[in-house]
Formats: C-alpha cells, structure tokens, sequence
C-alpha cells in the first residue's frame, strides 16, 4: 500500500556534498563531527587493523553470523585515541555553553582502544563505564563511540567485500550486523540494496520483505511517499513489525560519505515515519563476539562478554 505525504522538501538523489549543503543550520555541529570520521574513513592507515577473516566451518559456524564475528582485532592505540579525542575536541568546538569535555579529562585517561571495542558491540554499558573513568557525559560519549569505529569497521567491509555471502538473506549487516541506514533501489533494474551507515556494506534483499522481521506479505507491508517527488524518495514500513526503512533511487552505490550525508539530510523522512509511531529497532539482531587489543600490547585484551 502506498500513501503519499506532504509537506516534505528536503531534495532526493543528492550527492554526499550536495547532500551536506541541504542540511538545516541546527546540523551543523553533528556535520562538523561527522566530517571528522569520514575523513579518518577515507585514509588508508585503518587498513592495516583489519584481521583475516576467522576460519569458519560450515558444521559449527551458524549462517547467520557476520564476518566480524570471531575475530581478533589490533589497533593502533595512538591512532585510536588521537581521533577519539579529535571528535571530543570538535564537539566541545560546537558546544554553546558548559564545562568542555577536553577540560574534564585533564589529568585522566580515556579507554579509546575499549570504546572502539564497545561501539562494535554496541555495548552501553562498557561505555558508560569508560565515561564515568574518564569523567565525561556517558551518552554524549556514545555518539562520539559510533563515528570513531566508522573508519575500522570501513576497512573492514572494503577488505572482506568479496567474502560477503551472495546467500545472505538476512535485513542486518553481514560484516558487522547493525541494521542498513537506509535502501537504495539501484540502477534501471530497481534492485533493492540494503546499506549500512557504519561500514557502507551493502546486500541484497527482496522488495516486499521487511529488513527486521522478515514479513513478506504485501499486505503487511507499504510506503509512505513524499508528495511531488514520484519514486525518489519514499520510506518503506512494516505493519507486522512496525518498522520503518528510508529508501532512494540511485544509478550507482552510494559511498560511505553519501550513505551518511544522504541520511542526515532526509531526517525529514524518519519524523514522519516517528510520527506515524513507525521506528527503528533498537538493538541489533546479532550481538558480536570479537576481541579487541592494541597493537604491539601484551595485555589489555578486551572480548566480548558472556551474554
């Protein structure tokens, strides 16, 4: 079912830069933050970080794990930590009035290797512990966690690429299992391509099948279309689930630069999805289970917990 809704003028079919100079005044500061990631995304040095790939027998290895599940990950803790606290910095740039987070942290340091660890496995407490240490607001410190694990888990995506599964049937990431930021119904064939905002993996699946519950009846499923802008732009959602997905048209895959920018500039889509009590799930499918560890540590060593 398709219904069309007024009132929304944010352009479709925009390039990431383009994308960026549409964007509301109020953004702004989150654009100069996530600037500041997909720069560090788009340098080469993340490279080196990226493990191979664990040996998976398809006996013990469940189909539905993603490729970072299992692997031994070593960063380079300087290179870590100079673009935590550069992110921390350019927040504090665009902060209108309290006391900096650059100013509470003298004298105390903050875990970057561990909240790199904890924004893979989106683990909320690890993270308000880090901050609690350092001496920092928890959930300010969470935003700046998933843009700093932007550039890893690129690397990431681009050296597997071709060891993603064309079987992969499943609505998250098959790298590192967030749910897709968005659809792009690519080229003149329209095939659906799901994306992800973290590493810019992108996969397959079915038009009429929701990406987190897996309802394939057309019935249970519709979009929510912006008037005057035909297919560019549309949100699909789920009425099993109550989930929603922003998709657009595109001739080629989008970037990770586009994939963000492209996002922030249509948050005219997910208020009037919110607003029709449509949302996004918030836990992912998959928890991850990795280690994380500097590089060159002896110790230090960080896995992911029991569930």
């Amino acid at each position: 079912m398709q219904r069309t809704t007024s009132g929304i003028g944010t352009p479709g079919g925009l390039s990431g830069h383009e994308a960026q100079g549409h964007l509301d005044q109020a953004w702004r500061p989150w654009v100069k933050l996530l600037d500041v990631a997909l720069q560090a995304a788009e340098s080469s040095a993340w490279a080196s970080a990226v493990p191979e790939l664990p040996v998976r027998s398809d006996a013990a290895w469940p189909p539905y794990a993603p490729l970072l599940e299992g692997a031994s990950i070593r960063i380079d803790g300087r290179r870590t930590r100079k673009l935590v606290r550069e992110l921390i910095h350019t927040a504090d740039d665009a902060r209108d009035a309290g006391a900096q987070w650059s100013t509470a942290m003298r004298g105390r340091r903050l875990d970057a290797v561990g909240l790199l660890h904890a924004a893979i496995i989106r683990d909320h407490d690890a993270v308000e512990r880090i901050a609690a240490r350092a001496g920092i607001d928890a959930s300010a410190l969470a935003v700046v966690a998933q843009l700093a694990v932007m550039p890893l888990l690129h690397a990431c995506a681009d050296r597997w690429r071709e060891h993603v599964s064309s079987a992969w049937t499943h609505g998250y990431c098959p790298v590192c299992a967030a749910w897709p930021a968005l659809a792009e119904l690519r080229g003149l064939e329209r095939s659906r391509r799901l994306r992800c905002g973290r590493c810019a993996t992108d996969w397959p699946l079915p038009v009429l099948q929701c990406a987190y519950c897996g309802e394939d009846d057309h019935d249970r499923l519709g979009t929510l279309t912006p008037e005057g802008e035909s297919q560019t732009r549309r949100v699909e959602v789920c009425y099993t689930c109550k989930g929603y997905l922003k998709t657009f048209t595109t001739l080629r895959p989008m970037v990770l630069r586009t994939i963000a920018m492209t996002d922030l500039a249509s948050v005219d889509l997910d208020l009037i999805a919110q607003e029709r009590q449509y949302a996004r799930p918030s836990q992912f499918a998959h928890r991850l289970t990795l280690t994380v560890s500097r590089a060159g540590a002896r110790a230090g060593e960080l896995r992911t917990p029991a569930p």
